[in-house]
């Protein structure tokens, strides 16, 4: 039972003596570790409000505010052509 508890501490000791310093030079060369290390903003931009749909007139027949394009009311299906 020791001996496997020794063998898994052998291998893991060897795992962080190699294969730490390999991560390292890996994002070194990568340009990876500058990413991580890079200061992030504070905060976050603020969110662009949607923009509210063009009314462009009004319907003949009801009167209500129509959209551009529209070629049928759709309050009361009056043609807009």
């Amino acid at each position: 039972m020791m001996m496997g508890f020794g063998l898994v501490f052998m291998l893991l000791i060897v795992l962080v003596v190699i294969g730490l310093p390999l991560l390292l030079v890996a994002l070194l060369a990568g340009g990876g570790l500058a990413a991580v290390l890079r200061p992030r903003p504070s905060h976050d931009p603020a969110p662009v409000p949607p923009t509210p749909p063009a009314i462009a007139r009004q319907c003949p027949t009801c009167g209500r505010d129509i959209r551009l394009g529209w070629s049928v009311c759709p309050f009361c299906g009056a043609a807009l052509t």
